[in-house]
Parts: C-alpha cells; structure tokens; sequence
C-alpha cells in the first residue's frame, strides 16, 4: 500500500516571506518607475530650455543680451540648429555678424509690448550695427509706421554721442520703434565691421552693449 505524502502545511513564516518578496518586487518597479521619469522628461526639459534659452556652451551673455555664438555655422550644435529651424531663422554666420538677443530687461523682466522700454548706452564701436524688434515667434511687428528698428545711419544720436531708442505703443520724441499689441518681444542688436567680421573687444576691453530699462507699464 503506497503513502501519500501529507499536504504542506502553510505557516504564518510564509506569509512573510510571499510579503518581503512582493515589497522588495514593488520597490524595484518604483525605483525603475522614477528613474525612467526622471530621465526622459529631465532630458525633455533640459532640450527645452537650452534650445529656448541657450547653456555655456553655445552662447554668451553680456547684461540682458544673450549672443547664440555657434548660429549659422557648419559645425553648428544641435541645439541652436533645431532653435534655427523652429523660428525659421535666415542669419549670418556668428563668425561674420555678432547677433545679440534680449527677450529680458536689466532687471531680467519678460520684454513686453504693453510696456515702455528705453533702450540707452554708448553707441557700438561696430563699423556698422542694427537694432530690431520682433515679436516672439521672430516675426517683424507690424504698426502704421512700418518702423521695426534703427541702424548705424538712421538713429539720431543724443548730444554726447551716446544713443536712446525708445520702444512703446504710444508714440515718443526721438528714435521710437512702435510695439503695437505684439506681446512678448524680443529686440535683436547685429554688429559688423567692414571686414566682414564679427566684432570682438580688443584685448582686456569688455565689451559693452545699451541696457533695456523698463520705464512704466499700462
């Protein structure tokens, strides 16, 4: 006559065993769970925000202006190539037109159409320089004027040689550029020598661009 072999007899040790290993199971999902979170969308935001704002690598930064120095180049990072094509930007090379942006006042406040700005300082000791306003899909503002900015030729100078460019929806005396209702603006300053070379300070000379000083808002 065969034995049977007695059931196995479930003990309380069991129990933890099957809990231990379910927790131990669970934390490794989670841990996985936030690691993946944390590299795709601090990947994501990190592409974000070099592309929109630029990193240590691909600009520079003198006050509120911030020069993307590897715009339009051959060996242009991916960053500024993918900026480029978002905003369908046609430009120079950084290696013949210094291109600054500013989206930012001198007191890092979001440029704005609904505020008054004066744009002042030394006049750029460039052969020849630009200043435009866009609004912040890159685009030319359009007003009644059909005035977007000022150049070497155009601006009218302040009595010491120093320039003020006055940017508002309200006419204003000397060089004004209307905002009309744009929004976000973003004002781009090019300089040129007549080299064809971007400017570059001489040695031990820093170079110095006009401030944005937001006068009042309405």
């Amino acid at each position: 006559m065969a034995f049977m072999t007695p059931p196995a007899i479930i003990t309380p040790d069991h129990f933890i065993r099957i809990k231990r290993a379910l927790q131990s199971a669970l934390g490794l999902i989670v841990k996985l769970t936030t690691f993946v979170f944390i590299a795709v969308f601090g990947g994501l935001f990190s592409s974000w925000y070099v592309i929109g704002y630029g990193a240590t690598f691909n600009t520079e930064r003198v006050g509120p202006w911030v020069k993307w120095t590897m715009s339009g180049r051959l060996n242009s990072d991916p960053y500024s190539l993918i900026r480029q094509d978002q905003r369908a930007m046609l430009i120079f090379s950084s290696t013949f037109v210094s291109r600054y942006e500013a989206a930012f006042d001198n007191s890092n406040r979001r440029l704005h159409s609904a505020c008054h700005y004066a744009i002042e300082g030394p006049a750029p000791s460039s052969d020849w320089w630009s200043l435009n306003v866009y609004d912040a899909e890159g685009r030319l503002v359009p007003n009644a004027s059909n005035r977007h900015g000022f150049n070497a030729a155009t601006v009218i100078p302040n009595t010491d040689a120093s320039i003020r460019i006055d940017l508002a929806r309200e006419a204003r005396p000397g060089n004004w550029v209307p905002t009309s209702r744009a929004g976000r603006i973003v004002v781009v300053l090019e300089l040129q020598n007549r080299t064809g070379d971007a400017v570059v300070p001489d040695d031990g000379e820093e170079l110095v661009l006009p401030s944005i000083r937001r006068i009042d808002c309405r």
